[in-house]
């Protein structure tokens, strides 16, 4: 079986006057289910663009293997990238655009495609510019997971469903990729209903890499701190708070990274408590300030 093992070199691409990329860095694991998150703005659609090979790196190179991605027709055959809305499908009919991916996707499974397509009720015969947003999402989905492509990338892949379908779409993938393991790199902002589906997390702000770990060793970094405002005020400066909430006289710090007076805090009633994985990719995305220096200091980077 050949390595297809992702990496991005050093990566700069500047789009118009904005700077979309800057210094991006990582290696991702092969045959693993990735999270790209990261708040809007962050450059997570632009570094999925560049890892298929549909943008090149001002600065940098992406490798599949060892192998540039760009300009090399053996590997971009073999990275599919699903987007929620595909503008050069406009005019096509989605019977074509099935075949089309046919042709694009040497190890295309046919007879996945149409069961998927009868199950998700997406008619053969309409242009797409005339499907739903819902069927559009459906279809990029089908292509990502029909493609059987060792990097398969699913950018915003539940844009328009319903929340049956968007289970039906957690269900589904992970039901494939159980079957057909391959690297996905899946780009979502709805990260409380997907959290459980990534085995590693990539984490992106203002355009570069500010962390990339496994979702089990950063959950363990991360603590709820709840106790009176006056018990934890001289604290309240500390780079590792990722957010804090009072009411009345009561504190809740979300802390990531390690608790240097735990043992203090709980002599003092402090009650410290896990972050429940959702909550903690929230207020990640959510973090204005840089928070890279904290996370390699815990060694989570």
């Amino acid at each position: 079986m050949l390595d297809y093992t992702l990496k991005c070199h050093q990566i700069y691409k500047k789009l118009g006057d904005t700077q979309a990329i800057h210094d991006a860095a990582v290696e991702f694991e092969p045959n693993a289910i990735h999270g790209l998150l990261g708040p809007s703005g962050a450059g997570k659609t632009t570094l999925l663009h560049l890892i298929s090979g549909q943008l090149i790196p001002d600065q940098g190179a992406v490798t599949a293997g060892g192998h540039p991605v760009h300009e090399n027709p053996g590997i971009v055959s073999r990275i599919c990238f699903a987007k929620a809305i595909e503008q050069a499908w406009s005019e096509y009919r989605v019977q074509d655009i099935m075949k089309f991916c046919s042709l694009l996707h040497p190890d295309w499974d046919a007879g996945f495609a149409a069961e998927m397509l009868d199950r998700f009720r997406v008619p053969l015969k309409p242009k797409y510019k005339h499907l739903s947003q819902g069927s559009q999402s459906l279809l990029s989905i089908i292509k990502g997971l029909a493609s059987r492509s060792p990097i398969t990338l699913l950018d915003e892949p539940t844009l328009g469903l319903d929340a049956e379908k968007r289970e039906a779409f957690y269900e589904l993938l992970l039901s494939d990729y159980s079957e057909h393991p391959r690297t996905i790199i899946l780009s979502t902002h709805l990260i409380d209903e997907s959290a459980d589906l990534f085995q590693y997390i990539t984490l992106m702000q203002q355009g570069t890499i500010a962390a990339h770990c496994e979702t089990d060793e950063l959950a363990g970094q991360a603590r709820y701190l709840q106790g009176s405002t006056e018990q934890l005020a001289p604290f309240l400066g500390d780079a590792r708070i990722l957010h804090q909430e009072s009411l009345g006289s009561v504190t809740r710090l979300a802390w990531l990274g390690s608790i240097d007076h735990e043992t203090y805090f709980r002599e003092q009633g402090i009650e410290i408590t896990p972050i429940p994985l959702q909550k903690l990719f929230v207020y990640l995305t959510r973090q204005e300030q840089q928070i890279s220096e904290v996370l390699a200091n815990e060694n989570i980077s």
